[in-house]
């Protein structure tokens, strides 16, 4: 039921564009993997976060944000919202997948400024001093954790 055979592999792009369809894709491990090409124009394996694993996440972190906003204290929302943050970019920072763990940030911080304003009737926060709230008290910024073309950290 979850298997099945793909073609893909160095000319799978070019034998899909003979066929005028697009080359086929599969999820694993939270990834979706795709035919790619380097900048020099060689086969190359592309990875981004799967929809269905994104969505679960962000789903995940909203209900989160909502459910602890009169719960604790902001400092302390905060250092777990860092680290919630660390650990998916632990994970999705692989080469290649910076954009979805930026959208992921970015979407997180809406979500927390929404959130944070809602603890009562009144706004907590313009956007303004939001950014300066978190320019006093930074949630850490994407970054890419593993080079999977060298095998090695990126620095």
């Amino acid at each position: 039921e979850k298997t099945r055979l793909v073609e893909f592999g160095r000319y799978a792009q070019q034998n899909a564009k003979r066929r005028e369809a697009k080359p086929a894709t599969f999820d694993f491990l939270g990834f979706t993997h795709y035919c790619d090409r380097t900048r020099r124009g060689y086969f190359k394996v592309g990875r981004r976060t799967s929809r269905k694993k994104y969505r679960l996440k962000m789903k995940a972190m909203t209900l989160w944000l909502k459910t602890v906003r009169n719960t604790y204290p902001i400092r302390e929302m905060w250092d777990v919202l860092k680290a919630k943050l660390i650990g998916h970019y632990r994970y999705y920072g692989v080469s290649g997948n910076y954009p979805r763990v930026a959208r992921f940030y970015y979407e997180t911080v809406g979500q927390a400024f929404k959130w944070l304003n809602r603890r009562s009737q009144r706004r907590s926060f313009t956007w303004d001093e939001f950014r300066l709230y978190l320019e006093r008290y930074p949630l850490p910024k994407p970054k890419l954790y593993q080079n999977l073309y060298t095998l090695a950290p990126v620095s």
